[in-house]
């Protein structure tokens, strides 16, 4: 990272997931200063706060709107350089049974969230000149999501939305980028009862699930400054699905 550039900032939502808390590593270790967020099970996270004084953690429900729109006017969250979306809500729904006010709160950690701290940070970064947007997705839209994860792969679906004012502000340097992210070893699986995660591996032509940090290295190279040139796109890293 370029001292001229002074300290880089990163905003990660969803720190305390295993691939968030692996991003959160990977920026600190580059010289960015982190804001880590979390909702639930912080406990990974305030730990590696105490051996890493450029982190500062912020607690925030995603799924009260109002909460978040409130949260985007702290100077915090909008002097940040990078944003990372990795938060979502996964739990059981299927097409034939859903549940509207869990399919709500889906949606808005999963996707909407996303689109009011983007409105704040946005503009900011444009103004300053360079910023890297980070929406991480699943490769189950590509599939219509798997039975119970309806809402879910919905969510997912939702926030691969990029707006017409992000593709503006490729001109002053911030590249926005959605990543479908495939089948990974971490615990969010467990959240999905039903699913067979040895038969869904024998789909990937890879024939093997992602390790947490292919998945994070390719996600910090697109919200970094080593990408120099990629916007607007909806990429994969998947094994080949």
């Amino acid at each position: 990272m370029s001292e001229s550039h002074g300290e880089r900032k990163a905003l990660i939502l969803g720190a305390s997931s295993d691939i968030g808390l692996a991003m959160t590593r990977k920026y600190l270790d580059a010289g960015f200063r982190v804001t880590g967020h979390f909702h639930r099970n912080p406990e990974a996270l305030r730990s590696l706060s105490l051996s890493h004084p450029g982190l500062d953690l912020i607690e925030l429900d995603l799924s009260d709107l109002n909460s978040v729109q409130s949260a985007a006017q702290d100077p915090a969250i909008t002097n940040c350089d990078a944003l990372v979306c990795l938060a979502a809500f996964a739990a059981p729904m299927s097409l034939e049974s859903i549940d509207i006010d869990l399919l709500h709160q889906t949606m808005n950690v999963g996707a909407l969230a996303n689109y009011v701290l983007l409105s704040a940070l946005g503009p900011k970064m444009a103004k300053r000149g360079w910023g890297r947007i980070v929406i991480g997705s699943s490769i189950g839209v590509k599939f219509g999501g798997g039975v119970d994860s309806f809402a879910y792969a919905l969510a997912n679906h939702a926030c691969e939305f990029i707006p017409r004012l992000a593709r503006d502000w490729a001109a002053n340097n911030v590249l926005s980028n959605v990543v479908r992210i495939g089948v990974t070893d971490t615990k969010m699986h467990s959240a999905f009862s039903s699913r067979n995660l040895q038969e869904r591996k024998s789909l990937i032509p890879i024939n093997r699930a992602a390790d947490v940090s292919e998945i994070v290295d390719y996600l910090f190279w697109l919200g970094s400054e080593q990408n120099t040139y990629v916007t607007g796109q909806v990429n994969a890293i998947s094994g080949g699905e």
